[in-house]
């Protein structure tokens, strides 16, 4: 009996250090849970036309992060910002606070907490690509007649899977699918996102976009960022990026380097968007669907690899991004 009340008394007190901890957490600055409508994807060609229609609506929610001393008689840049495939973790928290503190009221989505998932490593079905890309425009347009918010300064970002999010709401045709009439990101901030399945037409937004990766990451491969880069710019964009060093994928995370035995490897995918019928093919393989949920893991799995990818922490360039970001928000401001 004696050993029941230590152990009642013990759980009890992590108990309230726990809600203490998570009410100082969440008190310290306003915040507010929006609900909203967005879809189920599966397959990019149904973010067109037709196909758009025919997917059912599903309720979701994102939460508004607001800045420090937030004035409602004034009007604020934005940032709507996305996770990756393992939800929302600590380093990605330590960037929101970031844009906080430089004025920025920051829109995080929940893209799995909305649908009941708690990742998508090592599966990359059951919250697609496709959905976090519609998630990321569906914030835009709700954003974009907000009487807080300045439409002018509305920027995306994202990391790993978010990154690949924002990459793709920069695609002019998908904008001209998705957001509402004369709504438009005003930059893309992209941390190691997917550059696969990159459209066979470059026709991209010429506002700002920024790349953060390491030269090491095996799981979203830099060389195919490295060269959109490049063709952005040469058709008049303003595109970045940095590439660190001796870096893998999340090098700027709290965990230190490890492997990820789950991930699947994109590092030999030579993936393309068809930008007649927007479907993603393999030239090598034509066979392949991405649309169907049985022979998409097929798909996948004809060139990505597990147990080859490598994510943590680099001692050297952990900070990096964040020193990066910090002399460029106050010139978006």
């Amino acid at each position: 009996m004696k050993i029941m009340k230590v152990i009642f008394f013990f759980l009890f007190s992590v108990f309230l250090i726990s809600c203490s901890h998570s009410d100082s957490e969440n008190s310290h600055y306003q915040k507010e849970t929006v609900k909203y409508y967005s879809k189920n994807i599966i397959g990019f060609e149904s973010l067109f036309g037709e196909e758009l229609k025919s997917q059912g609506d599903i309720e979701i929610f994102g939460v508004m992060h607001f800045p420090d001393n937030y004035d409602p008689q004034k009007i604020y840049p934005a940032v709507v910002a996305s996770h990756g495939s393992s939800n929302w973790r600590a380093h990605h928290l330590k960037y929101i606070e970031q844009m906080r503190q430089a004025n920025f009221i920051v829109f995080a989505m929940h893209p799995f907490d909305s649908r009941g998932v708690k990742s998508t490593v090592g599966n990359q079905i059951n919250v697609t690509s496709e959905t976090v890309i519609y998630d990321m425009a569906m914030s835009l347009n709700l954003l974009w007649d907000d009487t807080r918010i300045n439409n002018e300064k509305i920027y995306a970002a994202g990391w790993s899977l978010g990154g690949t999010a924002a990459l793709f709401n920069a695609w002019l045709p998908l904008q001209d699918s998705l957001n509402k009439n004369g709504a438009s990101y005003s930059g893309y901030f992209m941390w190691y996102p997917g550059c696969l399945a990159l459209p066979d037409v470059n026709a991209w937004d010429k506002d700002l976009m920024q790349i953060y990766i390491g030269e090491e990451d095996n799981w979203t491969p830099p060389q195919p960022c490295k060269e959109l880069v490049t063709e952005i710019n040469a058709i008049g964009g303003s595109a970045n990026i940095e590439v660190y060093p001796n870096s893998f994928h999340s090098f700027d995370g709290p965990q230190p380097l490890r492997l990820i035995p789950d991930a699947y490897s994109w590092a030999n995918c030579k993936l393309k968007l068809n930008s007649k019928t927007k479907k993603v093919y393999d030239p090598n393989n034509e066979s392949l669907d991405f649309s169907n949920p049985k022979l998409r893991r097929l798909a996948y799995e004809s060139c990505a690899k597990k147990g080859e990818v490598m994510a943590g922490a680099s001692p050297e360039y952990k900070n990096a991004a964040h020193n990066h970001l910090a002399l460029l928000l106050p010139k978006l401001d």
